[in-house]
């Protein structure tokens, strides 16, 4: 299917940081909001995929490149939940307060779950794809103690990204600000439906983490969806991912 129905917008920061994104605009609440992984862009699989399912089911939908990836400014070691919060918080507020599904990939996941307790009026419902919670500090407490500290004397640290990115270079901002958004320690409450789907066969954030974080977070209404023999980036489980989507869907529509 064609995504030529979709409208390119620029949002501004108060830096004069661009934020790029495509819309699919049918007037009618509500509004479906996806939101990549790490390193990842708004023209990943999924989003396209979710982009043309809107489409041919006259839903409005958004995706868009967080700061340092895609279309949009910033340079990408200069990532943090935070930063990408506020990301977010524009695209909320070129919504103008209309109903948001979110639709969070890996640490997409994490920030979807970050946004609904920020705003819990807006954000109406949460599809989660293998939620990476914590997996910031995993990374930093794997590290041997020479290489915690190198970190962060020198702000720096570059490693190689296993699906072909090449080398990545992040600031310790990253590890410092993700301490606040530790779900698993501090645990979330979230008035609104939530989805999680995630593959048994994830070797990037195991499933048994999903179940972690369902374990301690404050969510009456809440659901896992193991997916056999499904990985990380929940490849040929597209059928389910949009099956969930309508379901959600049509609770809040």
């Amino acid at each position: 299917m064609s995504l030529s129905a979709e409208r390119p917008f620029t949002l501004v920061h108060p830096n004069g940081e661009r934020v790029c994104g495509l819309i699919h605009e049918t007037h009618t609440d509500p509004v479906g909001v996806f939101l990549p992984g790490f390193a990842s862009n708004m023209e990943g699989a999924k989003s396209r995929l979710l982009a043309c399912n809107a489409q041919a089911q006259g839903w409005s939908w958004v995706r868009f490149d967080p700061r340092g990836v895609g279309r949009s400014d910033g340079l990408f070691q200069a990532l943090t939940l935070s930063r990408y919060l506020a990301d977010l918080q524009l695209i909320l507020q070129m919504l103008e307060n209309r109903p948001v599904l979110l639709v969070g990939s890996s640490l997409g996941g994490w920030l979807g779950t970050i946004a609904a307790t920020r705003w819990p009026k807006q954000i109406r419902a949460l599809l989660l794809i293998a939620p990476a919670y914590n997996f910031i500090q995993e990374i930093f407490r794997n590290l041997p103690a020479d290489e915690q500290q190198a970190w962060q004397d020198t702000n720096l640290r570059c490693w190689g990204d296993p699906y072909g990115l090449g080398e990545l270079h992040m600031r310790f901002d990253l590890v410092a600000d993700s301490w606040r958004y530790d779900f698993l320690r501090f645990p979330p409450y979230l008035r609104c439906p939530v989805e999680i789907l995630h593959g048994s066969a994830d070797k990037d954030v195991p499933l048994a983490l999903s179940y972690q974080f369902a374990a301690r977070a404050h969510a009456p209404e809440l659901a896992i969806r193991p997916l056999p023999g499904v990985n990380h980036r929940l490849q040929g489980a597209d059928t389910v991912l949009l099956r969930s989507l309508q379901s959600l869907w049509t609770r809040i529509s």
